[in-house]
């Protein structure tokens, strides 16, 4: 259920500086720190054995207790799931714009990306979006999509390679190019769309009576948020939300204060994963890790946020 590009497919950053337009503020001189920090906040090594983050301590200093016992399962987990996320969906459909930090991860045929973080600045009605990758390889890559607008392609300035040399490059968002390197499409990307998919998700995994197990764990610590954690871990290929069939199990992260998802993690069959080990199952079967962070409803988006001036 986790896919999501987000979108779910895909959404993008902000770091810990006030925001500025965007297209014109530099790659943060500590990205690479940024970055490796990001990896431990999120990736799987701040996961404990079952791939759920680190619980906090509760009152009576039992860690283990509330790390291993479930708040909910089965249906009732993923209808109480549902339900806060259908309120979260209806929260942010009235939602104008926003700027966030998106975090993301993908295995994209046998390779596993490194982790992204990329800068986002996103409006709904017409959906905009506004993006730049901070750091690693890709640092200084720019994306810009408007709905409506460039005869419906996205506009890519890359700055490294080959490709920096064409300058802005237009794209279809679902062509071959423009998926080489990621599994949802420019036009799934947000928490909205993302949410939308994590739903959709759930939803299927009600139509089953058996094959799918779900528990819900409160306290779950990510990113110094506390979390309600929905996992979800599927029998075979055949009972998997997915449209591909490749989900084993997935781990749907909502915070606590804001109910807005923090963090979805997709991790695959071992067999069909070349490099897998069942020692460290979800640290080598992951198919795809999104999370956003700094999310700000009240920042100032602007139409001339999202022109082709912004990619130069």
């Amino acid at each position: 259920m986790g896919t999501v590009v987000l979108t779910c497919a895909l959404g993008f950053l902000y770091f810990q500086a006030q925001p500025t337009t965007a297209g014109t503020d530099p790659v943060s001189a500590n990205s690479g720190q940024e970055i490796a920090d990001l990896e431990k906040q999120f990736g799987d090594d701040a996961s404990g054995k079952d791939g759920t983050a680190n619980s906090s301590t509760n009152a009576s200093g039992d860690s283990a207790k509330v790390a291993n016992e479930p708040k909910l399962v089965g249906k009732e987990a993923l209808n109480e799931s549902d339900r806060l996320l259908a309120e979260t969906q209806a929260r942010l459909e009235k939602v104008a714009s926003y700027t966030a930090t998106f975090v993301k991860q993908e295995r994209v045929g046998e390779d596993l990306s490194d982790l992204q973080v990329i800068q986002m600045r996103l409006t709904h009605q017409p959906m905009k979006v506004f993006m730049k990758w901070e750091g690693g390889k890709d640092a200084g890559q720019r994306v810009l999509y408007s709905e409506g607008e460039n005869d419906g392609e996205m506009l890519v300035r890359m700055l490294k390679g080959f490709e920096a040399r064409l300058g802005v490059i237009s794209l279809s968002p679902t062509g071959a190019l423009a998926m080489k390197h990621s599994r949802y499409p420019v036009t799934k990307v947000g928490l909205l769309e993302l949410t939308k998919i994590v739903r959709e998700h759930i939803q299927s995994d009600l139509k089953f009576e058996s094959g799918i197990t779900a528990k819900m764990l409160e306290h779950q610590q990510l990113d110094g948020r506390d979390c309600l954690c929905l996992s979800t871990e599927y029998s075979k290929p055949d009972v998997a939300p997915d449209l591909k069939k490749e989900y084993r199990k997935t781990l749907v992260f909502i915070d606590s204060q804001t109910k807005l998802l923090a963090c979805v993690r997709c991790y695959g069959w071992p067999e069909k994963i070349t490099g897998s080990n069942p020692d460290k199952l979800d640290q080598t079967t992951l198919l795809e890790l999104y999370a956003y962070k700094n999310i700000d409803f009240d920042a100032q988006v602007k139409l001339d946020d999202f022109t082709k001036a912004k990619l130069q």
